[in-house]
């Protein structure tokens, strides 16, 4: 399911009897490698203190869907493209420049 050099995302941080680590819902790890026993993902921002391969199970993380915030973002982009300017107020200036006539008295 999971490869080597993907990222993932934490759905579940829940903890149980046993620390985790620091481990954040919603934020993004790197998988390095798999617990051997159980499939666990071995990450690399982060270490499991309960593991002794310092891997977390792998129910607690769906991979990261590249399509779908891609697809997003050029959805937003169209739509930001589309709406038009906010139109100004036209402000009248209530000071005019005067104009002072120089005159050279002896």
């Amino acid at each position: 399911m999971f490869k080597v050099g993907e990222i993932v995302v934490c759905v579940n941080a829940k903890r149980r009897w046993y620390r985790l680590g620091g481990l954040q819902k919603n934020e993004m790890y790197t998988v390095t490698g798999f617990n051997p026993y159980d499939g666990g993902l071995i990450l690399d921002e982060i270490k499991s203190p309960r593991s002794g391969c310092n891997a977390f199970a792998a129910n607690r993380f769906r991979k990261v869907d590249y399509n779908f915030a891609t697809s997003l973002l050029n959805e937003m982009q169209a739509e930001q493209a589309e709406q038009q300017p906010i139109p100004q107020p036209e402000v009248e200036r209530e000071l005019q420049p005067q104009i002072f006539a120089l005159s050279l008295l002896n």
